[in-house]
């Protein structure tokens, strides 16, 4: 294979990388901009958040074409074909995470917060979106590096994720049980706390295919798993 045929393959593997880390600068702001808007119900921001997520979409769908013409032109193998066929699949994490964005950005604009009586759930919200905002910026932050050194870290911490949302989901159902009238209040409260635990979850799916991208195998949580700073792809 000639030179100018390996330098125009590495730049097609650089745009489509390239591409994955835009769509996660992107989805980092709109968590940045969930957080502030449970801070001060901001509705004008919530509405930015909504729009924005055309933007995400478009740059999934951009690296989804990448993939198909460099499989269709090219033949990537091993670390190259581990991180082609795994675009895919975080460019679709990514985008599931910008629609949790604006789901919960659209039960902000439509009011859920306006009559919240419980200031400790809106700071359990709060909680929640800057831990899975920590968890998803440390697997962007490996994939950008070239390395896994944070997915095992993130894959079992999502359980303190799942433990926050327990607690709304216990704090929010217990209030609703001593003030029936405050259902309609309080159920999308619920709704936006799933959201949050649901980027959660595409942040495990996402360290889970970064460790495959630079590993080849898949994440388990077994002691034998060494993830190296030094390992790249």
């Amino acid at each position: 294979m000639s030179e100018h045929i390996v330098s125009s393959f590495d730049e097609e593997l650089n745009e489509i990388s390239d591409g994955i880390i835009t769509m996660g600068a992107l989805v980092l702001e709109a968590l940045k901009r969930v957080e502030t808007t449970f801070k001060n119900n901001d509705h004008n921001l919530a509405q930015e958040i909504i729009d924005s997520d055309a933007q995400i979409n478009d740059l999934g769908q951009s690296v989804e074409n990448k993939v198909f013409n460099i499989l269709a032109s090219r033949q990537p193998m091993a670390n190259d074909l581990r991180l082609v066929f795994s675009a895919v699949k975080m460019a679709l994490y990514l985008e599931r995470c910008g629609d949790m964005c604006k789901g919960i950005s659209k039960r902000i604009v439509k009011g859920a917060l306006n009559e919240a009586e419980s200031e400790d759930t809106i700071n359990h919200l709060i909680n929640m979106s800057i831990k899975v905002h920590s968890n998803l910026a440390l697997v962007l932050d490996d994939y950008g590096n070239k390395n896994c050194q944070n997915a095992l870290k993130v894959w079992r911490s999502d359980s303190e994720i799942d433990s926050l949302y327990s607690g709304v989901l216990t704090e929010i159902l217990n209030a609703i049980k001593s003030n029936p009238d405050a259902i309609n209040t309080l159920v999308p409260l619920l709704f936006i706390a799933r959201y949050l635990e649901r980027v959660g979850d595409q942040a495990t799916n996402i360290a889970e295919e970064t460790h495959f991208i630079v590993t080849g195998e898949d994440l388990t949580d077994e002691a034998k798993i060494q993830i190296e700073n030094e390992t790249t792809f």
